[in-house]
């Protein structure tokens, strides 16, 4: 049979679907046709490159066959949809899976394909790759949260303003300031919170600022708040423009004028925002023959790189560029001609800053298929890398000293474990504490402190191997981790290293200062085999070197852990004393050695708990110290005592001189001299009945403050008594500048007056230095008829001790009162 002769609608037909081909082919975006089982069955070669496969192996492939299940089921919903309406759908975001197994976004389309019947038979569609594109607007929501977030860290308050002055962004410390919510104050214009003349005044600064472009400071303005009030607020303001450059409208901070004249803390406003935006745009043209040197270099923006174009006539590797991993992988790629993506380059620029570029290249072919070199784009991400690698330390060190921070030695310690487990081998932590750290702080100030700190760091990284780690968990707290510790005098020989740099003297502020440290340190296996234990029982053993004396280290041990569980279990139940009604005063009378008489008595402190019994002072009041707990138990025992002894005089008992102990941390307590005056005047009792008893070391190491504080109290009328004298290393020159009632002869001295030649010697001579100076001479600890009349004999004025009455609760001192009364001195 002879062949058919194609007709002319046969040839007009097939022009007609090789144009339609040609045309599909010039599409820069990907084209395909699926039939109604979702196998493609025409596709551009865009397609192909796209997802990395040839025109043949997609051949009999479909979607499900390119897509993940969960996603191959959601695309299944469009095509059903589409189906089932008619309605096409248009930018669907669709994931690929291409050849190499990577993922890729795209942006898809899909309409149903109608033969001539009007029947469906399939579907066609557009799909262009946004995998980047999600990427970066996934980048810049990111941006905005973290740009957001910023503002609402700063405390003054912050504002932006389009170019009418209605407000569009504010954070909250401005809502705050005006007393306004968010929604009340978006969409207002900052006048309606000004008085005409003001808002008359801020128009003019910002309409120069819009003129000259350039930013306002130091403006003074007020502002009206919700509730009618006024604010004064020092106001600067600068140009915001958008990516085109223009402007469009103003930001701002305000600060309360009183406060910026204390703190003249400048604000800084940060660029990245907008430096990212711009980066997204600032890409640079290339060509490679080749031999892959760069032949053309071509900048999309105005202004030319001057880094990049010095890159012409070299291959990226000859031109001193690096990259990860090293070039050997990346030019295999090359040399089999594949493409690739946001591949990051770098190298140090002459001045010695960092240059950090991201490339995308695919290969070119000339018109007989020969392999004729790369083109591609590039785009400068040096600030990126650089806040990448900023944000990374950041989140792994201590930003004080460069040290790991807690988290980091987390991390460290966690890898240690199973390395120690693995090849058997044990190590140690070392939890540092500085003694004194706290007192310089107070003292100098936070720069001193942190000069201090970061002095410290250096010397204990010094003092360490290099392989092992040394973090600060914050404060005044370091740790260290010492790597393949053998034995504890290999431990020990390191804290002793460690304390010596530690006590070594340091200038602060011009003035030589020293501090020491406490160590507990804790091993593994046997103090502990996780993380939580190691640093909690290394813990426990620092807080042992403190109450041993400080400046010295301890080991973790089982009898340590106890001691440590009773001192908690102490500090637990004296932090709910005063609530509980467990404290008590018990009173010891101060008897007159010359007429027998009861002169003046002191309150002394008991604790009575139900289930540890009765606490000696000796146990809970360091602890009360230490914890700060004795501020306010000391305020208890002061109007306690008050209230008795006035309670006293409404029973009929004589007036009488009453004293109470002073602690350390009361006496450096910003508010004792208004809790005195306001105990005073809350109980009635006359200033002069009060007498209020300190240490001499209290006085002796800030002589300067300790004077001022001293005279406001005598201003007030209460006497003062120097307690335990003799023990503190004072002297008569220093004692005769404090205006001071009392001295109190130490027991230590009394309790051996009868046999020891050096005690009757002091003791005499304290009572002549007592006399000297017009003082009150009281000896303490009297037990015996010997010392009584030691003391008489040597004019001592006043006597206390179980010799004549132990403290007893308040009704069996009334009795003695009544019994033995005087007039008070």
């Amino acid at each position: 049979m002879r062949a058919t002769k194609p007709t002319a609608a046969d040839a007009a037909l097939c022009a007609s679907e090789e144009k339609y081909r040609d045309i599909l082919e010039t599409i820069e975006d990907v084209y395909y046709e699926v039939d109604l089982k979702g196998k493609f069955v025409l596709y551009n070669s865009a397609f192909c490159r796209m997802l990395g496969y040839t025109a043949e192996e997609l051949i009999g492939l479909g979607n499900r066959d390119l897509q993940t299940p969960e996603m191959a089921s959601h695309t299944y919903g469009i095509f059903n949809q589409v189906y089932r309406t008619g309605v096409p759908a248009r930018q669907c975001d669709w994931e690929l899976v291409r050849k190499d197994g990577s993922a890729l976004i795209v942006e898809s389309s899909v309409q149903l394909v109608r033969n001539r019947q009007g029947d469906a038979t399939g579907f066609r569609g557009m799909m262009r790759d946004v995998t980047a594109l999600r990427k970066t607007e996934q980048a810049l929501r990111e941006s905005e949260a973290k740009y957001r977030s910023i503002i609402e860290t700063i405390e003054d308050p912050y504002y932006e303003v389009d170019l009418h002055g209605a407000l569009v962004l504010v954070n909250s410390a401005f809502c705050r300031m005006l007393g306004y919510t968010e929604s009340e104050l978006i969409g207002h214009n900052y006048s309606d919170f000004q008085a005409p003349e003001v808002a008359a005044r801020v128009f003019t600064v910002f309409n120069q600022a819009f003129r000259t472009g350039t930013p306002g400071s130091s403006v003074d303005w007020e502002m009206i708040r919700k509730d009618g009030a006024r604010v004064t607020g020092e106001g600067s303001l600068q140009l915001v423009r958008g990516l085109n450059g223009k402007v469009a409208g103003f930001r701002g901070i305000l600060r309360d004028v009183t406060e910026r004249r204390k703190m003249e803390q400048a604000l800084r406003e940060s660029e990245a925002r907008f430096r990212a935006l711009t980066n997204l745009s600032s890409d640079w043209y290339w060509e490679q023959d080749a031999d892959f040197r760069y032949t053309r270099m071509e900048s999309r923006n105005e202004k030319t790189d001057s880094t990049q174009h010095a890159l012409l006539g070299k291959r990226p590797w000859d031109a001193g560029l690096q990259i990860d991993g090293g070039w050997e992988s990346h030019r295999a790629l090359l040399d089999t001609h594949a493409s690739f993506r946001d591949v990051i380059m770098h190298r140090r620029l002459d001045d010695g800053r960092p240059y950090f570029i991201s490339v995308s290249g695919e290969a070119v072919f000339d018109g007989e298929g020969r392999f004729a070199g790369y083109r591609g784009v590039s785009r400068e991400i040096t600030d990126q890398k650089i806040a990448e690698e900023r944000i990374q330390h950041l989140a792994t060190h201590d930003a004080l000293t460069g040290l790991p921070n807690r988290a980091m030695f987390s991390h460290l310690l966690g890898l240690a474990i199973p390395a120690a487990q693995r090849y058997q081998r044990g190590f140690a932590v070392l939890f540092i504490d500085l003694d004194r750290f706290k007192f310089i702080n107070d003292t100098l100030g936070h720069e001193a402190g942190d000069k201090l700190l970061m002095e410290v760091s250096t010397r204990l990284r010094e003092t360490l191997r290099a392989d092992d780690v040394v973090a600060r968990l914050g404060g005044d707290e370091f740790v260290v981790l010492l790597r393949e510790a053998g034995d504890t005098e290999q431990i020990a020989a390191v804290a002793r290293k460690l304390l010596s740099a530690a006590i070594k003297p340091v200038e602060l502020l011009g003035r030589e200062c020293r501090v020491t440290a406490s160590i507990g340190v804790a091993m593994y296996p046997q103090d502990g085999e996780d993380e939580q234990s190691l640093m909690k029982n290394a813990d426990i053993a620092m807080y042992f070197a403190k109450e041993e004396g400080k400046n010295n280290f301890q080991f973790f041990s089982k009898d340590i852990k106890s001691q440590s569980l009773e001192r908690l279990l102490l500090e637990n139940h004296l932090r709910r004393a005063i609530d509980r009604g467990e404290l008590s005063l018990h009173y010891q009378g101060k008897r007159d050695l010359a007429s027998g008489a009861i002169t003046g008595v002191e309150a002394l402190l008991r604790w009575n708990n139900p289930e540890l019994g009765a606490v000696s002072p000796a146990q809970f009041i360091p602890v009360a110290e230490e914890t700060g707990m004795i501020v306010p138990i000391g305020k208890w025992v002061l109007d306690q005592a008050c209230r008795q002894n006035m309670a006293w005089q409404s029973a009929g008992l004589p007036p009488i001189c009453m004293a109470v102990n002073l602690s350390p941390r009361q006496f450096a307590d910003e508010h004792l001299l208004p809790d005195i005056a306001a105990i005073l005047e809350e109980t009635g009792m006359p200033a002069h009945l009060l007498e209020l008893e300190i240490t001499e070391s209290m006085v002796i190491h800030h002589p300067g403050s300790a004077l001022k504080l001293l005279q406001a109290i005598k201003q007030m009328g209460v006497r003062l008594a120097i307690d335990d004298f003799g023990t503190g290393y004072s002297s008569l020159g220093q004692l005769k500048n404090f205006p001071i009632d009392t001295l109190k002869v130490d027991r230590s001295f009394i309790r051996d007056l009868a046999t020891n030649a050096e005690d009757k010697a002091i003791t005499e001579a304290i009572i002549a230095m007592g006399k000297t100076l017009s003082l009150t001479v009281v000896a303490e600890g009297v037990e015996t008829m010997e010392q009584e009349a030691f003391l008489r004999t040597h004019a001592c004025d006043e006597m206390q001790g179980y010799y004549f009455s132990k403290p007893v609760p308040p009704d069996e001192f009334a009795q003695l009162l009544d019994t033995h009364g005087g007039a008070v001195k």
